[in-house]
Formats: structure tokens, sequence, C-alpha cells
């Protein structure tokens, strides 16, 4: 999918001459890559959800995977819509931070984990944000991080509490609300690390604008819930 680009002024549209192809976005991360960031974010959470997490992530990986080459088709346009000034290069390096942290999330989005999720999720976004933190050159602050995010996190996810619900059903049930976790984590987690790009890029910073981190994120996470309603 080609990205429109605009000049800084507002005239008219650049088209990219170069392209990343879709079907390409769930394979271009290292496994080793992978696992050191995965890594990272288990070390964060507690025992009793890693042991669950890692006994079930060979064949929760493989559904993700799948899951989140699922969403490509419908998020792709939202977000090259939401990224028009942010120039290829630096979306690409983004792009694999953002890309491993989805897995990440979705991985424990599907894991059979009742009412866990949404705080689950939240070192997922510290490690992705404090990557993406470094990318940029930029100091990290994961105390006041922590606390925004949780905030967003928690709210954004309670959109999916009928997921959680469905996992106490056997078999079925587990499956059912895991897919429907691992999409809006996902979601969640697209959002947040394109909005600290975007805001990183254009030399704002999410510790001292809150408010437009805040904003900025809820406009994004609502217009992918449109996209996936299409």
């Amino acid at each position: 999918m080609k990205f429109p680009m605009r000049h800084k002024n507002g005239d008219k549209p650049v088209e990219n001459k170069e392209e990343i192809p879709v079907e390409k976005k769930v394979e271009d991360v290292d496994d080793a890559d992978f696992q050191s960031f995965f890594g990272d974010v288990l070390k964060r959470l507690p025992n009793p959800a890693v042991k669950i997490i890692t006994k079930t992530s060979t064949a929760t990986k493989k559904r993700a995977e799948i899951l989140l080459a699922s969403t490509r088709e419908r998020f792709d346009g939202v977000f090259a819509d939401f990224l028009t000034d942010v120039d290829l290069t630096t979306r690409k390096k983004a792009h694999r931070i953002i890309h491993m942290a989805a897995l990440s999330a979705a991985i424990i989005g599907l894991s059979p984990i009742p009412f866990s999720d949404a705080i689950l999720l939240v070192p997922v976004q510290l490690v992705m944000m404090a990557r993406l933190y470094k990318l940029f050159g930029q100091s990290w602050s994961e105390g006041i991080a922590k606390s925004i995010t949780k905030e967003l996190v928690v709210v954004s996810f309670g959109r999916s509490a009928v997921g959680n619900v469905l996992k106490f059903i056997p078999v079925a049930g587990t499956i059912s609300g895991g897919a429907v976790n691992a999409v809006v984590a996902i979601a969640i987690t697209e959002s947040l690390g394109w909005v600290t790009v975007k805001m990183l890029y254009d030399g704002e910073d999410m510790f001292e604008q809150v408010m437009s981190f805040k904003g900025q994120f809820n406009t994004l996470f609502k217009a992918l819930q449109s996209a996936g309603k299409k």
C-alpha cells in the first residue's frame, strides 16, 4: 500500500514510489529480534501470567500472526491518513518496533487468562514506547508513561469486556473471546505506537503534552474501530 505524503505546508500530496507490501509486513521482523522484545515484556509480567503465556505461546503466536495479517487491509488506510507527514524511512524503522509490540499484544490477548489482558498489555506498550523514544534519541520517563498508558489501555480495552466473559465458556468460548481481545489489543498497541511516532517526529513530547497524546490516541483508535466494522 502506498502512503500519500504531503508537504509540511499542506499543499499537493506527493506519492511515494516505494511501498511496503502488506503480505511482507508480518515477516519483516527477525525471530531473534522478536524473542528479545517479547522477553523484555515477559520480565515485566507477574509469574503466574508468564507461565500460562509461555506454555501456550507456540500456538498463540501462529494464531496471532494470522490475526495481525488479517487486520492490515482494514487498518492500513487509517494509518496512512494519520501519518501523511512522516517520511517512509522513519515509518519503516518504527514499524519493526510497533509490529513486534502488536504481535506480543495479540499473543497476550489470545492467552487463556480471564479479566487480566488489559493490565498485561501495559508492559507491551512500555517496552514499545521506550524503544521508539530510543529510536528518536529522546529521553524516556517510564514512571509517567506507565500512568498515562495504563489509563488509555484499561479504558480502551473495556470495549472488549464481552471477550473476557466468553473466555469462561470452555473451548469455543476461549477461542472466540481470545480473538476479540487480540484484535482490540492490536488496535490499542498500534494506535499508541503510531501516535508516539508522529508526536516525536513533529518534535512533540507526550510527557509535556499529555492531553494532545490522549486526544490523538482516542481519535486514531476510534478510526480503527470504524474501519474494523466495514
